[in-house]
């Protein structure tokens, strides 16, 4: 099963600068695969994360989903939609224009990754 401890830690790490998007969406990817989220809010956020490159998830989009991990997990409903409601406010275009350049964004966005 992966925990809700377990998802906030590479979060956690992510967003401290231990570990890169890469290395975070290869993790999200292998648990989407195994399919067995703690809850709801886990689940969610895996999906989130295994589509990281492709919907240009960042490191501030994880300290949000960090800090609905940090809540109880009865109210991981209130975090699902401070996650989507987050997501939903996202200025992509802006994203866009910032990562292009970026070694590991950029190729996705161009199109030329080879990492399909």
């Amino acid at each position: 099963m992966i925990s809700r401890k377990e998802t906030k830690v590479i979060l956690d790490q992510w967003h401290a600068g231990a570990i890169g998007a890469e290395e975070v969406w290869h993790w999200a990817e292998k648990n989407k695969a195994a399919g067995e989220p703690e809850d709801a809010l886990v689940r969610d956020i895996i999906d989130v994360l295994a589509s990281l490159p492709f919907d240009l998830i960042t490191q501030q989009d994880a300290e949000v989903m960090a800090y609905g991990l940090s809540n109880p997990a009865d109210e991981a409903d209130l975090a699902q939609n401070l996650l989507w409601n987050h997501l939903d406010a996202v200025d992509t275009e802006s994203r866009r224009t910032a990562l292009a350049e970026d070694p590991f964004y950029g190729p996705f966005l161009s199109g030329e990754s080879d990492h399909f």
